[in-house]
């Protein structure tokens, strides 16, 4: 179990996959799963030990990683907007359909540690992906990385 704060924030299926895979394999405690009250998806996990703060930037600043879960391009845009002045010094993992760090280095402060993880879902439901790092990401970081992502993902070779 990683002891790390992780802020999930997003849309769709995926993002409420990512969050109901780390609570089921314990790959967090649950208090340190942090959601804003104002996230459709995470109303699912309510009375399950995460923690709620009232909007996505406070759970943004309070955690260490940050989940950022869209079906699409515009959509992961759009979710990063209001908390791209608050990642500096914080992991982002983003899990999007055709991204790359190049599109989400454009979306934060510098500063920012970046995995990208452009996810296809497969006929069967399975979702699949690889992981392309920013060049500053520390080794170490690596594995919770890996960790929450596979939780939910086929892991393919990473960059």
């Amino acid at each position: 179990m990683h002891k790390i704060k992780v802020a999930f924030m997003g849309e769709g299926e995926l993002l409420q996959s990512v969050i109901g895979a780390v609570l089921e394999q314990k790959l967090l405690p649950p208090e340190n799963i942090l959601l804003s009250q104002d996230c459709e998806e995470g109303k699912a996990f309510e009375g399950k030990g995460v923690t709620f703060y009232p909007d996505t930037m406070n759970a943004v600043v309070k955690a260490e990683f940050v989940v950022a879960c869209a079906s699409k391009k515009r959509e992961l845009g759009t979710a990063l907007a209001p908390v791209m002045g608050c990642t500096r010094g914080r992991i982002l993992m983003a899990l999007c359909p055709g991204i790359d760090v190049a599109y989400i280095s454009e979306r934060v402060v510098k500063g920012t540690e970046i995995l990208a993880a452009p996810v296809e879902q497969a006929e069967n439901g399975s979702y699949h992906t690889r992981m392309e790092f920013s060049k500053d990401f520390l080794p170490f970081q690596v594995e919770p990385c890996r960790d929450i992502i596979g939780s939910v993902c086929a892991l393919d070779d990473f960059d």
